[in-house]
């Protein structure tokens, strides 16, 4: 049985490393890769538990399946325990990852960036997580990380992390206020280094700035090689030419590669301890000399020229290897005898570095030195001829080297470059002391130079071939083996040989090498150098023999080594014979140099002068160990030589610094044993310790400043002068007497020269610390060994010594360098003696030599000494702070406040004006701008500094009670470092330390502190103006509207900062009700109050709730919500305020209610209470100013009794607020919730408040909708939300309020250039106007004419401007009105005829444009918007739309899905169900809606005036308008067919306000529907008729220009109906006695339809007569055919209805009235597009609305017709230019739109309408052409007889077509459009089919108008979309258009018949329909048609029409 057991607390929490899934067995939990598990129970192999994800589902799983991990909890879930840096990255990722794809999807230029970053924190996540990195491996990957979590924050602009060193996020609450800001600062530092070494992976380790390196690596050498080499590298100076340091050896070989194993493709070296001088000289060389070694003559061989370029490919030979080891061993020194070698000169290579230096980054890969052969030359004299070529570059042979500069010590080199710099390679020091001697430097190193010698023939006739070997032997003349180096990378020698230059007697060799001999045995050795002749001859060679010796000693007699310098050694010749080999040193009995021979030719047996011999060396000694200074070792040996005492401590001074740091400790025992056992102290006393002095100075100089520490270890370990300091202090008391003692002066009082005592004061104090150190330390030491028994009298001696110190400052004399010296040193001197002086006594000293300073003197000085003091251990101890802090803090305050000349804050504030002004000028940022730092600058910096540190130490735990210290600085500093931040300017750097220092004391101070300096202001009459300012400093702190003080991400500076500004406020809130509340109350104080602490909370550091789940929990973790406790502490101050409240009211409601807004519930519900109160306070006010709220002697007949300064207050504030994004719904509702519940219990204020909360409601409701909505890309909905405001406002009469609103929809309307709705928005503002000169209010001002100062000059202004946008918006009739009222202005108020003469001349040019310019008639639209998809405004509401110019149905649908992307357009007109008008989507339906004129401008109807004038009415000012839906009544079992059952269901609408207005819809607020019968539709059919033909005459007989081709066409279809049927129709129907019978009721309609019937025949008598008179000879067979019709219709006529008469006459001069050339018939009017009123038109005159001037770019039936020209040429001509033979063949390519309307040919001089392109139609048969025009003529007669109309289709299945359908207009106007195959027009179809165009009509479809004739009942089919498949390539015919009318007419009378003949040339494309159909109506669409008998399928295709004309063209060319 499986035992189960609980699970070990550390094993409960586990990661799936494996899928498991096994559904199949019982009680298996699933697992996928990655899943957190939480183990409850194991037993041997199964773990029993669950996934952190599904707690739900538990089971059990495999043991092995899951990896256990440490863990902790939190907030209840389990999570992984890591490290903290692990932790921080994990984050940083989430965050990151949300960032990062918000970047990519906006394509943001910075995602690639971090997305680099997010790679490389991911891969560190991963080095940290595995575990196996060693833990500065671990620290490096940290840091690392760090570094790209911070750049990536910055990046991002998330808020910056505070890290300490290591990378650790600081705690920001362990630490102070001014330590937390250079954080900051630190970590902008910070990551401006990590973003500049991006690219590097250099860390940036500071190095060391003394030392520097070049690093060389020998690639390659290209030379021709005989026998094996030495390459002798040095880097060398060209100014002095000599080298700078050791040589570095390669030995190369014959075959190009290193003989050495060890130099094996390891050609490197470091040349170290270069200082900035020596890279700075003008011209450092690296020369490379080449020594070959072999024979005198080289070997001529057959090896050609080799290189090392394959080093680490070659093996070393045999014989390589062999030469290796010769010249390793022997170095030429002839190991073995059997070998013949020498050194001879081979050439030498340079390269000038000094460019490398300055720009190594420029230099990267190798470099070439040129090689040149020495020939006969020496190795020098080819250098310097090589130096000196100016042709170096020409040079072939070359070395080829990779050379890099490193800075650092070579400690720091190896640790930085482990790659370049490894354990191995050579090391070739300076020749010389480095810039710095570390005191561990131990060095004995001597470079000698064998210069040159002189050598006399002696038997030989021709020069010697000398060489030099040189050894060091010691006393007995024995070598002294391996302590000579030919340079680095070579093993140590015995010996060095000279390289041989042939038959020289002379030679320059000029050769250096090292010689390291032990210190211990350097005293004893010297120098031997044997000369030897060289012979050519091997064989002579051998029996060679050394001919000459010399040899020079290392150490002198006196005990110094050799001098540095040139040494001219004297020449001993060598008798073999006689020379003595058994006494090895018999030499050294001779003289060494030429200077000690003094003449004498000296000699001993074997060894002889020879007198003209001589050999130049040079010494170059560099020992840490020896000296060569007399002075120096007779002081070091003062005892066994007294005599010379004074001149060695006089002589101390001229020894060099290198000789004194080397015997520091030495000189100082001596020099402390002179001092103490000199018998002698007047004479030694002061010389002893002038040398002490100038000891120090030496190791204080930069160069052995290292030397420091020695010294310090000295006075520490080795130092023992016990009874030394009494004589210290002695001198020094001494010095300083004597240097304040007046010195003798000149006649004119001043002093001659600076007296020794002066300098020796001066000398003194500035190493004065050192001296009192020796003081200390003797007085210890002394103390100890005597159990302190005098100290009384020391420190007396030291109380002098402090006191003198007082009278040398206070001493007239000018030693103000000493004093500067003391003040800098006192701070030491001060820590020092507190090991033997009292603390207290002590501190009061130092606090009275600060104050003996005077003023202004060394104030610098002594604001650094103050700053070193509070480092010190000294003022750490809290008696001692407490006597030295006031007076610090008082020198501070001074420092701060000396006026100086430039030398104050507001210099600082001016410069860095200036500075602003000069980068914007210069247009470079000010931080780019070179500036000097000012007295100014420094002083402040001083300050703050001191004041930084200050608190940093009152911080720490360690120095004891810090209270007192707290309220020194509270008291002397707060006020000061409070104006001073005010003061400064925020650009200056500045501020913000001094704001951190503000708030570090603010951080300290606790309620006793407030307490005490409360008081302490009180007495001084100060505390208002410090409540004030610090009130006013926090408000700026936080105020979003100064520029910030701290970055914005700084959030944790930030963050502290307010926490700090709550703690002052909570404070201060309690000062202010004990002191500024009664007896005397101070409104300003309470009043700032409140703003800085609203300001405070609603600041955006505190809105936790717009920051990221990341940092709110950070924030909350750390500094908690702190708004609560700022919004309690408002609400606590409000209510103590009592009587006081109401001075508050107006002017809190503002900042009250942005705090109110903040999204926090709880604070919400704090602060709402408080707008209660404040309606209560101002309900009980007083009306009277002498009393307020709450007096005792209160009247209730004096209440106020309404809040009426709250209530206009809050909707004025409320509208700014929500505007600028505060507030929400949640807002709203609580805001109403509380309100009315306060309200409900207030037995006064329940009905007034009630009603003021819902009115604030439904404002914020309103605004809310109009922020939300402003922003929208609907313009309709952003001026809905405008209007709907500006309505409220109307409402609730804030004039101010509405006035800003009226000119936001102003501003709309210009913006989409409404300038109508513009012109009528700007009239709502001259309503509240007066024409009076009264002073404009500033409620009433205009921000657009800020100059108007009265009433009737805003109100003047607004009229003009009016007019300006009337004119644009071409309502001429508005503007006209606006021009009477200026007018009765002008004329009868102020009488400026001047102005009424402009005035009159602007109204004469629009009643002018009204009759002259062509203007547009605006559609209406009906639209509904359906669903709770839509903005509330819009919900299931219904508006009227005033289209756009020339705007048809189709694109006003079009327009308005764009701006509503969500909705669906509904294709019926029936009402929605209620799951579209409940639901959640979006339904828009669409109408077409005509305009009813209003019944005022009834006065049109009788008068012969212009149609111009007449239009305007009809569309304009309009509140009414209708659609009608045609449906047939057949209950009475009538046909379908009969007119009779043909009805409209009319719909009347009323808008809110008339269209035009101020905006360009109203939503209807009536709506009425009623039905038309069929007689009425006669009726009105009749009326329109009538009034169409009487127009028609008018316009004729106004204008002789117009064509007659739309009477022609009206006539026509008026007296020959044909198949249409005329009013025939009409009286079938309703001119019975059996109609009457049945419809007694409509006996009147009967008879006004009779009466309209017979008035018709008088106005066609007319318009004949008036046609014929106009008809050329062409039209006069039609002329005919019109009378004959006429006469038969006139005769019917009045035979039934008898005759009547017209007012209108066929004479010309009847006309009264002028037409102008650009007038249009009614006919074609764009809502009237018909063939004739009673075939093609409708009966409803709602929806055929008659206007008299249509919108001429509308494509109509004249377009056609009116522009077709028929060629008058014989008939069968083509009117191509090609003739006829050309018409078959392929067709031509797309000619260009300019040719197809040349081709055209279209006449403009006599028509002033809108002709388009016509399509091009060939020449057809005469025969056709009159069988085509009688199917037109047979179509216009047809409209009394209705064919039958076929029985009704039955849908079932909802048709839903892909675009919306068509309204009547756009079907007029595709009707309308020239004949073409894409565009068919209704005058082709009348060709095509003779059969009526209305059988059938769709009632509910959305394009339905109030057309309802036959036209409508069968819409053409919907024609294909062929516009990819339209060719209009091959267009190569037209007809030519002829002004005189129609060609083909004038065989009109011979063809009357209704047949349309077919050509058999011509094709017909087949009509192609579509139904739409529902149980009641059918909707059929045109899909294409063409002209039979017109257009062949063979022929061309027409071209496209041109584009519309643009607004305000008058023709189109």
């Amino acid at each position: 049985m499986t035992v189960w057991s609980d699970c070990n607390a550390k094993q409960s929490f586990g990661i799936a490393k494996c899928n498991f899934d096994q559904d199949t067995k019982p009680h298996r939990l699933n697992l996928d890769v990655g899943d957190t598990v939480i183990i409850l129970k194991e037993t041997t192999h199964w773990y029993y538990g669950y996934r952190q994800k599904a707690k739900e589902t538990r089971g059990i799983f495999p043991k092995s399946y899951v990896h256990l991990c440490e863990y902790n909890i939190v907030n209840g879930e389990y999570c992984i325990q890591r490290t903290d840096i692990v932790e921080e990255i994990t984050k940083v990722l989430l965050e990151w990852g949300g960032i990062a794809k918000s970047y990519f999807l906006s394509t943001n230029p910075n995602f690639q960036k971090i997305r680099r970053k997010i790679n490389e924190l991911n891969n560190n996540r991963s080095a940290l997580i595995s575990g196996n990195l060693p833990l500065d491996e671990m620290r490096k990957v940290k840091l690392q990380a760090t570094a790209q979590i911070d750049t990536g924050n910055k990046l991002l602009g998330l808020d910056m992390v505070v890290r300490d060193e290591s990378g650790d996020i600081l705690d920001t609450n362990a630490i102070c206020t001014t330590e937390l800001y250079e954080n900051h600062v630190n970590a902008v530092q910070r990551i401006e280094k990590a973003n500049r070494l991006s690219s590097d992976r250099d860390l940036g380790r500071g190095h060391n700035k003394y030392s520097h390196n070049i690093l060389l690596h020998v690639n390659a050498f290209v030379c021709k090689f005989m026998e094996d080499s030495d390459l002798l590298f040095t880097l060398f100076d060209g100014d002095t030419h000599k080298p700078i340091s050791e040589n570095y050896v390669v030995k190369w070989s014959r075959t190009g590669i290193a003989r050495d194993i060890d130099q094996f493709d390891n050609n490197r070296v470091l040349f170290t301890d270069l200082s900035r001088n020596d890279l700075s000289i003008s011209k450092m060389y690296l020369v490379c000399y080449a020594i070959r070694i072999g024979s005198m003559e080289v070997k001529d061989s057959m090896e050609s020229k080799r290189t090392s370029m394959s080093i680490a490919n070659s093996v070393l030979t045999a014989a390589s290897r062999k030469h290796s080891q010769l010249s390793v061993n022997s170095n030429g020194s002839g190991g073995s005898t059997s070998e013949y070698l020498m050194r001879r000169p081979f050439g030498v290579a340079c390269k000038d570095l000094t460019p490398i230096i300055s720009k190594p980054e420029d230099f990267r890969g190798n470099l070439d030195l040129p090689f040149i052969m020495c020939e006969k030359d020496t190795l020098d004299g080819t250098l310097r001829k090589l130096i000196a070529n100016k042709d170096i570059d020409k040079i072939e042979s070359k070395m080829a080297v990779t050379f890099e500069v490193l800075r650092g010590d070579i400690k720091q080199i190896k640790e930085d470059f482990p790659r370049l710099v490894h354990t191995n390679v050579p090391v070739a020091r300076k020749m010389g002391f480095p810039e710095v001697i570390l005191p561990g430097d131990v060095r004995n190193d001597l470079y000698l130079t064998i210069c040159s010698g002189e050598f006399a023939r002696i038997a030989k006739t021709s020069e010697k071939n000398v060489e030099v070997t040189v050894c060091v032997a010691n006393e007995q003349g024995q070598l002294v083996p391996g302590v000579m180096s030919i340079g680095a990378g070579h093993a140590p020698i015995d010996e060095y040989k000279s390289v041989v230059y042939y038959h020289d007697d002379k030679p320059k060799w000029q050769e250096t090498f090292k010689i390291h001999v032990p210190i211990e045995e350097f005293k004893q050795c010297h120098l031997r150098f044997t000369l030897k002749h060289r012979s050519s001859n091997e064989q002579k060679d051998r029996s060679e023999k050394p001919f000459g010796l010399a040899y020079v000693r290392l150490m002198q007699a006196n005990g110094t080594t050799i001098p540095q310098g040139q040494h001219i050694l004297a020449v001993y010749k060598i008798d073999h014979k006689r020379h003595d080999k058994t006494v090895a040193n018999s030499y050294m009995e001779l003289p060494a140099t030429t200077a000690e021979l003094q003449g004498t030719k000296p000699s001993i047996p074997g060894l002889s002068l020879l007198p003209k011999d001589q050999l130049t060396i040079c010494v170059n000694l560099c020992s840490t160990k020896l000296t060569q200074s007399v002075s120096l070792l007779g002081l070091l040996h003062w005892s066994a030589h007294k005599e010379t005492l004074e001149q060695s401590l006089n002589a101390l001074s001229l020894v060099p610094g290198e000789e004194v740091v080397k015997f520091l400790q030495d000189i100082l025992d001596a020099l402390f044993n002179i001092l103490v056992e000199n018998d002698q102290p007047e004479k030694y006393d002061q010389l002893v310790f002038m040398s002490i002095i100038h000891l120090i100075e030496t190791v204080s100089d930069l160069k052995y400043q290292h030397f420091l520490t020695v010294l310090d270890v000295y006075i520490n370990e080795s130092f023992s002068a016990t009874l030394a300091y009494t004589k210290l202090m002695d001198v020094l008391m001494r010095n300083i007497r004597d240097a304040i003692t007046p010195s003798e002066k000149s006649a004119d009082g001043i002093e001659l020269e600076e007296s020794a005592a002066v300098r020796r004061l001066y000398k003194t104090t500035r190493y004065l610390h050192y001296v009192m150190k020796f003081v200390i330390r003797s007085r210890v030491l002394y103390a100890a060994m005597n159990c302190n028994t005098d100290y009384v009298d020391f420190a007396t001696r030291l109380q002098e010594l402090l006191k003198m110190f007082i009278d040398m400052i206070g001493c007239p004399s000018n030693l103000l360098k000493s004093e500067g010296a003391l003040l800098k040193n006192l701070h030491i001197i001060a820590t020092d003696l507190m090991e033997v002086f009292d603390q207290v006594h002590l501190s009061i000293s130092i606090v009275e030599i600060l104050e003996k300073f005077p003023k202004r003197r060394l104030t610098q000085s002594k604001m650094g000494c103050i700053k070193d003091f509070v480092e010190t251990k000294l003022f750490s101890s809290p008696k001692c702070r407490a006597i030295l802090l006031p007076v610090f803090c008082k020198h501070i305050k001074d420092h701060l406040e000396s006026n100086d000349e430039g030398d104050s804050k507001t210099d600082i504030w001016q410069q860095e004006k200036n500075l602003s002004k000069a980068a914007k000028v210069l247009g470079q940022k000010k931080s780019h701008l070179h500036t000097r730092e000012t007295t100014a600058n420094k002083k402040i910096a001083e300050c703050i500094n001191i004041m930084n540190n200050i608190l940093r130490l009152l911080y720490r735990s360690d120095v004891g009670p810090t209270h007192n210290d707290v309220r020194d600085i509270m008291i002397i500093l707060l006020r000061q470092v409070m104006k001073a931040a005010h003061a400064l300017d925020r650009d200056t750097g500045v501020v913000g330390q001094f704001i951190a220092i503000m708030l570090g004391i603010l951080q300290r101070m606790d309620a006793q502190h407030y307490k005490y300096f409360v008081n302490d202001l009180h007495q001084q009459g100060e505390l208002k103006d410090f409540i004030i300012e610090i009130l006013l400093v926090f408000e700026e702190l936080v105020s979003p509207h100064q520029k910030a003080v701290f970055p914005r991400d700084w959030m944790d500076m930030i963050m502290h900062q307010n926490t700090v500004i709550l703690g002052a406020l909570q404070q201060l809130s309690m000062v202010i009700t004990d002191y500024f509340l009664c007896p005397v109350f101070d409104k300003q104080i309470w009043s700032n109050f409140f703003q800085c602490s609203i300001a405070f909370l609603v600041q955006s550091p505190l809105q936790l709730n717009d920051f990221n789940d990341n940092k709110r929990q950070i924030v909350f973790a750390r500094y908690r919500d702190i708004r609560k406790d700022t919004a309690k502490e408002i609400r606590k101050m409000w209510f103590q305020l009592g009587k006081h409240k109401p001075k508050f009211v107006p002017q809190l409601v503002e900042p009250i209610l942005e705090m109110s807004m903040i999204p926090e519930t709880e604070l919400r519900r704090e602060t709402i209470p408080i707008f209660f109160d404040m309606m209560q306070c101002e309900y009980y006010s007083s009306r009277l100013e002498l009393e307020s709220y709450g007096d005792t002697k209160h009247n209730n007949a004096h209440h106020k009794g309404n809040f009426s300064e709250f209530k206009t207050a809050m909707i004025e504030k409320l509208d700014i607020l929500i505007g600028a994004g505060k507030g929400d719904a949640e807002y709203k509702e609580l805001f109403q919730k509380i309100m009315l519940e306060y309200c409900a219990a207030h037995n006064t204020l329940n009905v007034d408040g009630t009603s003021f909360v819902a009115m604030v409601t439904k404002l914020m409701d309103k605004l809310l909708e109009y922020r939300c909505i402003i922003q929208d890309e609907s313009k309709e909905n952003r001026m809905a939300c405008t209007f709907s405001l500006l309505q409220f406002y109307s409402e609730v009469d804030l004039k101010e309020m509405y006035i800003r609103y009226v000119y936001k929809l102003c501003a709309l309307h210009m913006e989409f250039e409404n300038y109508t709705e513009a012109a009528f928005t700007l009239k709502l503002h001259t309503e509240l106007l007066r024409w009076n000169d009264t002073e404009l209010s500033p409620q009433l001002r205009s921000y657009r004419h800020s100059n108007c100062r009265t009433h009737r000059e805003l109100k003047e202004a607004l009229y003009f401007e009016i007019m300006d946008n009337f004119d644009k918006g071409m309502q001429w009739e508005c503007a006209i009105d606006m021009c009477k009222v200026l007018a009765q202005q002008y004329e009868e108020e102020i009488y400026d005829y001047i102005k009424l003469a402009e005035l009159l001349k602007r109204m004469a040019q629009f009643y002018e444009k009204i009759l002259k310019e062509m203007r547009h008639t605006s559609e209406y639209f009906r639209v509904c918007f359906y669903g709770r998809g839509f903005p509330r405004m819009l919900q299931n509401r219904v508006y009227i739309f005033r289209g756009k110019e020339y705007e048809r149905h189709s694109d006003f649908c079009s327009r308005l899905l764009v701006q509503h992307p969500q909705a669906e357009l509904m294709q019926t007109l029936e009402a929605p169900g209620e799951d579209i008008t409940h639901g959640d989507g979006q339904y828009i339906q669409v109408n077409k809606v005509e305009p009813i004129m209003d019944a005022a401008f009834a006065k049109f109807n009788d008068k012969i005036i212009s149609n111009e004038i007449v239009k305007y009415f009809t569309s304009n000012n309009v509140q009414k308008f209708q659609f009608s839906r045609p449906f047939r009544d057949s209950t009475n079992g009538g046909s379908m067919d009969d007119v009779r059952h043909l009805w409209l269901e009319r719909t009347e609408l009323i808008t809110q306000f008339p269209l035009p207005g101020i905006l360009r819809w109203f939503p209807v607020v009536d709506t009425h529907t009623f039905k038309i019968s069929p007689l009425e539709r006669a009726v009105e059919i009749m009326k329109d008729t009538n009034k169409d033909i009487r127009q028609l005459v008018i316009v004729h007989q106004s204008d002789e220009s117009l064509h007659i081709n739309p009477l022609s066409m009206k006539l026509n279809g008026i007296v020959d109906p044909a198949v249409m049927g005329g009013f025939a129709k009409y009286e079938e129907a309703f001119l019975t006695d059996e109609y009457l019978e049945q419809h007694p009721d409509d006996k009147d309609l009967i008879e006004e339809l009779k009466e309209l019937i017979a008035m018709q025949i008088p106005l066609l008598s007319i318009a004949i007569r008036l046609h014929r008179q106009k008809a050329p000879d062409s039209l006069r067979a039609l002329q005919d055919h019109l009378e004959c019709c006429f006469s038969d219709m006139q005769q019917h006529v009045e035979s039934r209805y008898g005759r009547k008469s017209c007012d209108l006459k066929i004479e010309r001069d009847s006309v009264i009235m002028r037409r102008t050339n650009s007038f249009l018939p009614a006919l074609f009017d764009s809502s009237n597009n018909r063939l004739s009123e009673t075939s093609m038109g409708s009966s409803d005159s709602g929806l055929s609305k008659s206007t008299f001037l249509p919108r001429p770019p509308t494509n109509s039936i004249k377009s056609t017709l009116a522009s077709l020209s028929f060629n008058t040429r014989p008939l069968g001509h083509s009117p191509s230019t090609k003739g006829n033979k050309h018409k078959d063949k392929t067709p031509a390519k797309r000619r260009s739109m300019k040719k197809d309307r040349d081709t055209l040919s279209l006449p403009v001089a006599n028509c002033q309408w809108y002709t388009p392109p016509l399509t091009t139609i060939t020449s057809t048969p005469e025969k056709e052409i009159n069988s085509s025009i009688n199917s037109l003529a047979s179509a216009s007669n047809s409209s009394l007889s209705g064919p039958k109309t076929p029985d009704p289709r039955v849908l079932t299945e909802e048709l839903t077509p892909k675009r919306p359908l068509r309204s009547e207009k756009d079907k007029e106007r595709r009707l309308s459009r020239p004949a073409s195959i894409a565009t068919p027009t209704a005058t082709i179809k009348a060709f095509a089919d003779t059969r009526s165009l209305s059988e059938s009509s769709n009632r509910n479809s959305v394009e339905t108008t109030d057309s309802t004739s036959e036209e409508d009942i069968r819409p053409p089919p919907l024609p294909a979309k062929t516009r990819d498949s339209t060719d209009f390539s091959s267009l190569t015919h037209s007809l030519d258009w002829n002004p005189n009318g129609y060609a083909m007419l004038n065989v009109l009378s011979n063809n009357t018949t209704t047949t349309t003949t077919t050509s058999s040339s011509s094709t017909t494309i087949m009509t192609k329909t579509s139904s739409i159909t529902n149980s009641t109506y059918e909707y059929l669409e045109a899909t294409n048609f063409s002209l039979p008998g017109i257009l062949d399928a063979s022929k061309p295709r027409p071209p496209t029409p041109p584009p519309k004309p643009m607004r305000h063209s008058k023709h189109i060319p």
